[in-house]
């Protein structure tokens, strides 16, 4: 068969299929199984699928699997926090096409500093970074306003693993007292007694990627 009636046929056939059938890759960003729709934890299969990819692309912690999770929902809090929006876990239609095209990655404040670590207090998350690209963004809650977090260069020094006596969890400390933590209340604001809270479920994966002598900048 001629090669060229091959390709119209092929062509032919694509068009044929319904729109949600055809993979799409909204302005060049990751592959699309189907129109563009807002996700919710509990939610399963391939568009979740792609959500996730696309948004751990950025940088943004996603859970494995087919589903939207809690740790994807934390991702996307984390993603909310960076691009200036409603400090939610919502997934709606307009971030979800954001994610896709792939907008909305943290800038790293200090890309020359090589594998190293940033506390943004002011959009309340914490970033692994390898020189400029983030790897790892997680929502937190730094010192509320009469107990400031303390801000510049550290290294971390010292950890305190499991829980202490002041409900502390799995904490990397990089200055005097002041730690990253997990807590059992992590709201959208600061709200600390100055160190840096994370979610529960989150704190192992932080303790384990932290390196002792790594930096900090907190600003």
């Amino acid at each position: 068969m001629n090669r060229h009636l091959v390709r119209a046929l092929v062509l032919l056939a694509l068009l044929a299929l319904p729109a949600a059938a055809q993979a799409k890759r909204p302005n060049g960003g990751v592959e699309w199984p189907g129109p563009i729709e807002a996700f919710h934890k509990g939610e399963c299969g391939d568009n979740v699928v792609a959500f996730k990819k696309a948004l751990h692309k950025l940088g943004y912690i996603v859970n494995r699997g087919r589903c939207f999770k809690d740790k994807t929902a934390r991702g996307v809090l984390a993603y909310r926090k960076v691009n200036g929006m409603n400090r939610s876990s919502k997934a709606g239609k307009g971030l979800v096409k954001r994610v896709l095209a792939g907008r909305g990655a943290y800038r790293v404040r200090h890309p020359g500093a090589g594998e190293h670590v940033e506390a943004s207090l002011s959009k309340q998350v914490l970033v692994f970074a390898r020189g400029g690209k983030p790897f790892a963004v997680y929502p937190v809650s730094s010192g509320k306003s009469s107990t400031p977090t303390v801000t510049g260069h550290f290294s971390f020094i010292r950890t305190e693993p499991g829980y202490n006596s002041h409900g502390m969890y799995y904490s990397f400390y990089f200055y005097g007292g002041y730690a990253v933590h997990g807590y059992e209340s992590v709201p959208d604001y600061p709200a600390s007694h100055g160190c840096i809270r994370t979610f529960i479920a989150d704190q192992p994966e932080i303790y384990n990627r932290i390196r002792y002598g790594e930096s900090i900048f907190v600003f």
